[in-house]
């Protein structure tokens, strides 16, 4: 399971992005199956409030959480700690089932590594893995390691209004800036109307074609008051019957964490 596990394992380290990092969140363009309704026209700065709701709302100026990643075709189930400082630095690390347990992604800046307990080494994952399954997951490294930020590497159009399972929603189409080191055409973020809660989004590839959709379920009241999804469906749009869930076990949003938590020493040090 080495060096396979050292690969897939790649993925595990965002976000929880859509995750993507713990307190903010977003949308993007084409209909989804669910009918448009007609509405006032949005307010001109709708978009940049809803963008920077749901990166405060998800991801937060820091977090500290733990995960179990329900891999549905595999009949699997991970667990982990999840640790991030936005937007730039998160680790990741398997806690169970044993087998893994110790596997773990660090994230600094642009750079990616992971760590494979079993054979004791650190690998720097290049850019072109950043798609990479993660654990054989729906999840991408890109995605576990919250490797990129709606707000920072993305630009937007104006929201649309829409409906999803017979609620009112804004839709956003985001599209990369010039300069993000980004790996999607382009992503559409759909929020409820009346709170800016994400409901779901949407992931297109270099063809324009809808690859996945992350859905967000199960939200609750956290302390700060703010409303969280406890559950992260990513489904697989090109290859039916393909999805995985994350189940968020705990949370806590936090004003910073200690820079040594993301060193390779820190990335190394729970084995």
């Amino acid at each position: 399971m080495g060096i396979a596990m050292t690969r897939v394992g790649l993925a595990l380290l965002v976000l929880l992005a859509a995750l993507p990092t713990a307190a903010q969140v977003a949308p993007g363009p084409s209909a989804p199956a669910n009918a448009t309704s007609a509405a006032a026209a949005p307010p001109a700065d709708l978009a940049r409030r809803i963008i920077d709701d749901v990166e405060a709302r998800m991801r937060g100026k820091a977090s500290v959480g733990t995960l179990e990643m329900v891999i549905e075709r595999y009949h699997r189930t991970l667990r982990m700690d999840f640790q991030e400082v936005f937007p730039d630095r998160s680790l990741v690390r398997i806690t169970a089932p044993a087998e893994d347990a110790g596997v773990a992604s660090l994230k600094r800046g642009h750079d990616l590594w992971t760590y494979n307990p079993r054979i004791d080494q650190v690998q720097k994952i290049p850019p072109a893995l950043m798609l990479d399954a993660w654990m054989g997951s729906e999840f991408t490294n890109d995605d576990v390691s919250r490797g990129s930020s709606l707000k920072l590497d993305y630009e937007t159009g104006s929201a649309e209004a829409a409906t999803r399972d017979g609620v009112p929603t804004w839709r956003l189409v985001l599209v990369p800036r010039p300069d993000s080191p980004v790996v999607w055409e382009k992503l559409v973020l759909e929020v409820a109307r009346d709170d800016l809660r994400p409901l779901a989004q949407e992931f297109y590839d270099e063809r324009g074609k809808l690859a996945r959709v992350l859905l967000f379920k199960d939200f609750r009241s956290m302390p700060d008051g703010r409303l969280y999804p406890f559950v992260w469906r990513m489904e697989n749009r090109q290859e039916a019957g393909r999805a995985t869930e994350i189940r968020v076990q705990a949370m806590e949003f936090k004003d910073g964490l200690p820079d040594a938590v993301f060193s390779q020493r820190g990335l190394k040090r729970g084995r």
